[in-house]
């Protein structure tokens, strides 16, 4: 008895203990079709909504932002693996090509943002290789490694957090480990 449950115990933490890739390769991708909003979860009661001010990414209730010459809520829809964003806010517009970036520089907490609308876009920006599996956002490194690195920072604003992108292995103090995903609250 004691041996079978050694056994078990030992099969059990063996599955756990498996290369993430074989993890990776038993989930199936499941891109969502047609526009979607992105949430980010598990910091406020219910999902923080993404939106853009002046190119920057912004998770909560737009219509608090009293900063950007262009705030907005936005769309998303997954073309290839690049994120294109459509501005939803009556009077606002953006670029037909604005696209949703990340900043995945070694060691560092970065802003994440968008491309285009005349604003300079940093140049270790990425907007490609993103995928999702069921409603999660991920973004695909180029080893097959995937990232959900996304993090909020309070700003000065009740309820409105800036959303960063975290590559560093730092414990930095002030940020928040949102799950982003598709989901509406």
């Amino acid at each position: 008895m004691k041996s079978s449950v050694i056994s078990a115990l030992a099969l059990a933490l063996g599955a756990f203990a498996a290369p993430s890739a074989n993890v990776e390769s038993s989930l199936e991708k499941r891109n969502p079709t047609g526009s979607f909003s992105l949430y980010a979860w598990g910091v406020a009661a219910s999902g923080l909504k993404f939106f853009y001010s002046d190119g920057l990414a912004y998770a909560g209730d737009s219509s608090l932002w009293p900063y950007g010459s262009i705030t907005t809520d936005v769309t998303f829809e997954i073309t290839d693996t690049e994120l294109v964003t459509t501005a939803t806010t009556d009077g606002a517009t953006l670029d037909s090509d604005t696209l949703f970036y990340i900043r995945p520089t070694a060691d560092e907490i970065l802003p994440v943002g968008f491309t285009g609308n005349g604003i300079d876009t940093p140049p270790d920006a990425v907007t490609d290789s993103f995928l999702f599996y069921g409603s999660y956002l991920m973004w695909e490194e180029s080893s097959g490694q995937l990232s959900d690195v996304f993090r909020l920072k309070a700003t000065n604003v009740s309820d409105v957090y800036q959303v960063y992108w975290d590559t560093s292995s730092l414990d930095e103090d002030g940020y928040y480990y949102p799950t982003v995903k598709t989901t509406a609250p």
